[in-house]
């Protein structure tokens, strides 16, 4: 409980497992004694991974575009703790990011490349670089309002949204630049819809 970042945690994590897996093969409980060590095993390499991105040093170029231009924090140790929160991958053109409907939808941030999004099967949109997807439902608590597929090779960072809420409660400034960040992209999605909107009718009268 006194743990403030993941890095901590996992070393609390992983000695308390080593002191479960001593106890558990002393006392001969064999079955406990496998659960505690595939539980050690998981926080060992997670602690190496933490430990492989901190030797690195420098953000991630992505990282950097949204934390200093996206949302605006500039503190080094929010940055880290919304990195620990973060999972980046590379998506190619066709895979599925999130699905219409689908509960608890992941929040996901767009470095690079481009998606489509779709509503009962029909494209509405799109979205790009320095774009979000699944604000909305993030905001609402609601289901995913549409499906998203990508249109070509990107690079995105999916994000763990319990734990990101429960920062986000935690940290004012934090909660603050996430809820501004997203309300401009969803104001961005709404004004390319009612552009688009408009042209439709628009070429709808001229053929009338």
């Amino acid at each position: 409980m006194a743990a403030t970042t993941i890095r901590q945690l996992r070393y609390a994590m992983l000695v308390a497992g080593l002191g479960l897996l001593g106890h558990f093969a002393l006392t001969g409980q064999v079955g406990w004694a496998v659960v505690a060590l595939i539980f050690v095993a998981v926080n060992a390499v997670q602690i190496s991974v933490l430990r492989r991105r901190a030797r690195r040093g420098a953000m991630l170029e992505e990282e950097t575009s949204l934390f200093d231009r996206l949302l605006g924090i500039e503190d080094p140790g929010r940055q880290e703790r919304l990195r620990d929160l973060m999972t980046w991958r590379d998506v190619e053109e066709g895979e599925v990011l999130m699905r219409q409907h689908q509960p608890d939808p992941p929040l996901i941030y767009v470095a690079r490349g481009g998606v489509h999004v779709e509503c009962d099967g029909r494209i509405v949109g799109t979205c790009g670089p320095e774009e979000f997807l699944g604000e909305m439902s993030l905001v609402s608590g609601q289901t995913a309002s549409a499906t998203v597929i990508v249109a070509q090779r990107s690079r995105v960072a999916t994000f763990d949204r319990d734990a990101l809420a429960h920062y986000a409660r935690a940290v004012p400034e934090v909660d603050t630049a996430l809820t501004h960040a997203l309300n401009r992209g969803l104001a961005a999605k709404v004004r390319r819809m009612n552009e688009a909107a408009a042209q439709g009718f628009a070429e709808n009268a001229r053929e009338a």
